[in-house]
C-alpha cells in the first residue's frame, strides 16, 4: 500500500494571516532544496527529456525495475516534513489540529488526495520547466496574504489556465506512478486558480500544503 498525499487549499481569516505566515515562513527554511534535487532541476530545464517519472530496468538488479535517475530527488521536493507537518495540523482534529481553529470545510477549502506521489510533482512535471519556474512559493506550497489575492490570480491564470494535450499527458504520466487513475489532469492546473477565486470571494488569505497521509 502506498503513502497517501494531500494537497490542501485553505482560506486564512485576515485576523490569522500574519501568525499562519510567519509558521509557514518557518516551515519553508526548514526544507532547503538539496545539491541532488538542483542538479535535476537545472537539467530538466536544458533538457526536458533527462526527467521521466517512469520505471527503468534496474541494472544491479536483472529482471527488476527502478526509479529513473533524477525522480526521486525531483519528487522529494513536493514532500517536505516541515511542510507537511504544518499542513497536517489543518487536517487533524482535537489536541493536535492547528492553533488558529480553522476547520477545512466545503465553503473555505479544496483537497487533491493522490496515492504515493504528491500532487504538486504532477503539475509541475507537466508544466514543464519553464513554465514551473513561474509558479510562486515553494513546489506547491504557497501562502498569500488577503491584500494580495487579488493580485496573483491573472499572472497564474496565464501560467496555469487552457493546459495543452501534451501538458495535460505529462501530469497524468507523473500521477501513473500511484493508484491515481481517478485523479484528472486538469484538475491539477485549475487546483490554484480555484483557490485564490475562493479565497477572494471570501476576503481572505490562501494557504496551500501537502500533508502526508
Amino acid at each position: 500500500m502506498g503513502v497517501t498525499f494531500f494537497w490542501l487549499s485553505l482560506s486564512i481569516p485576515p485576523e490569522h494571516a500574519s501568525n499562519v505566515a510567519a509558521h509557514f515562513a518557518e516551515a519553508v527554511t526548514a526544507s532547503p532544496v538539496s545539491q541532488n534535487a538542483r542538479r535535476v532541476l537545472e537539467r530538466w530545464r536544458q533538457v526536458p527529456s533527462s526527467l521521466s517519472p517512469e520505471l527503468v530496468p534496474n541494472p544491479t538488479r536483472p529482471g527488476s525495475l527502478t526509479d529513473s535517475e533524477g525522480a526521486v530527488d525531483f519528487e522529494e521536493l513536493f514532500r517536505s516534513e516541515a511542510l507537511s507537518a504544518f499542513g497536517q495540523g489543518f487536517i487533524r482534529t482535537g489536541a493536535e489540529a492547528n492553533d488558529w481553529g480553522i476547520e477545512p470545510t466545503a465553503e473555505n477549502a479544496g483537497l487533491v488526495m493522490t496515492d504515493r506521489i504528491p500532487a504538486a510533482a504532477a503539475l509541475y512535471f507537466g508544466l514543464g520547466a519553464e513554465r514551473a519556474a513561474c509558479l510562486p512559493g515553494h513546489f506547491g506550497a504557497l501562502f498569500v496574504a488577503p491584500s494580495d489575492v487579488g493580485q496573483l490570480l491573472p499572472a497564474l491564470d496565464a501560467v496555469l489556465e487552457r493546459p495543452s494535450p501534451e501538458m495535460l499527458a505529462r501530469a497524468r504520466r507523473w500521477l501513473n506512478r500511484g493508484n491515481n487513475e481517478r485523479v484528472r489532469p486538469e484538475e491539477l492546473f485549475a487546483f490554484i486558480p480555484r483557490a485564490l477565486r475562493r479565497a477572494r470571494a471570501r476576503r481572505e488569505g490562501l494557504l496551500l500544503l501537502t500533508a502526508r497521509g
